[in-house]
């Protein structure tokens, strides 16, 4: 994956996670919303995170380990 694809899915989690924490912190969504946005976003925020520091900054794709 090239960093710039990474950096997508980074960033609307992270987006996802503070407009969530916003609205409820302006109680405009309810408590389970806001919880629900954060269990769904949270992990994509980690394996994006992940994914975007083992990317390389050329055209390369990461590597098939095996299995």
């Amino acid at each position: 994956m090239k960093r710039t694809t990474v950096t997508y899915g980074l960033a609307a989690s992270a987006l996802v996670i503070a407009v969530a924490w916003g609205l409820l912190a302006a109680s405009l969504i309810p408590l389970w919303a806001a919880e629900t946005a954060i269990v769904i976003a949270f992990p994509v925020l980690v394996l994006s995170l992940a994914l975007w520091w083992r990317a390389p900054g050329g055209e390369e794709d990461i590597p098939f380990i095996g299995y």
